[in-house]
């Protein structure tokens, strides 16, 4: 295993309740990383001798400002990138947002990226974000916004967006959303389309310290084994559910766990998956971590 980059989940707290999220994120969420941890991890992370990035994210990481800015220091002293995710509920203002971006500037941030989701205060959302990219332009900030859903339109400012990507219905979006998107037949559910999960690149890792290389799918815990020995260790082809996911997708993982699938249709890949981790979860309580992306903290 490789591990350029980790994806910090600072904290399942939100100041949204987005219907596509991955870790059910809302307001009345905890699970908060501490300074001290997100220093142990990066400390392993440096002994991979591999690692590359970070980002810093959540939930929404910038409720956490000043312990995000150390957190972004410590990543710089010990030589690797960051860049932060974020809903920019902070962006009142052009003026407000340059206040809240210029620190980043400052440090080098290596990449802003900006959510645009059609799932909650829409129209709110909209001048929020787009004061966010009219101070991330006036500073200078390399950045990019996350379409998921619906596009975010930037012409009159000489942005240019990639187009907008699917909802992939996993955690609340599998409970809230897939239902009215069904239109694949388990059978044909054969890959995981978004995730390398034989040679990750990146997992995510939170408060709870689970390594995950899709939401809610860990290796390993780095407050209970170190990295190093997690991505030396890593067999994924041996793991439970990993294993099934790379040889089939969710329809061998259904297969081979002896589990038939509730509906005739399904929204997606991770539509199928979520469902069959859930019911897997006490059978493989390791692997099928953390609660928090099944839902279960709330």
């Amino acid at each position: 295993m490789n591990l350029e980059g980790i994806h910090f989940l600072l904290t399942y707290k939100c100041t949204y309740e987005c219907e596509h999220c991955f870790v059910w994120g809302s307001p009345w969420q905890r699970g908060t990383m501490t300074l001290s941890q997100v220093r142990e991890v990066i400390d392993q992370a440096v002994d991979l001798g591999t690692m590359k990035t970070i980002y810093l994210e959540g939930g929404e990481p910038t409720l956490l400002y000043p312990v995000m800015l150390r957190c972004a220091q410590y990543a710089l002293s010990k030589g690797l990138r960051f860049g932060i995710v974020t809903n920019c509920h902070w962006a009142e203002s052009e003026e407000d947002a340059e206040a809240w971006l210029s620190p980043l500037k400052d440090m080098g941030i290596s990449d802003l990226s900006l959510s645009s989701y059609p799932y909650f205060a829409e129209d709110l959302e909209r001048r929020l974000l787009r004061n966010a990219v009219v101070a991330a332009v006036k500073l200078g900030i390399p950045m990019g916004i996350l379409e998921v859903g619906a596009p975010a339109e930037f012409s009159d400012l000489g942005i240019r967006t990639a187009g907008f990507g699917k909802v992939m219905f996993k955690g609340r979006a599998a409970e809230r959303l897939a239902k009215d998107n069904l239109s694949r037949v388990p059978a044909t559910l054969v890959t995981c389309p978004h995730e390398n999960l034989a040679s990750p690149g990146r997992v995510h890792i939170g408060a709870d310290g689970e390594v995950q290389v899709c939401q809610g799918l860990s290796i390993g815990n780095v407050f209970r084994k170190p990295l190093s020995e997690i991505a030396r260790t890593f067999d994924p082809g041996a793991m439970p559910v990993v294993g099934d996911l790379i040889r089939g997708g969710p329809w061998q993982l259904s297969a081979s766990a002896g589990l038939k699938p509730d509906l005739e249709l399904y929204a997606d890949e991770c539509h199928l998956c979520y469902e069959l981790r859930k019911k897997l979860r006490a059978r493989f309580p390791d692997v099928l971590a953390p609660d928090q992306c099944y839902g279960v903290p709330e």
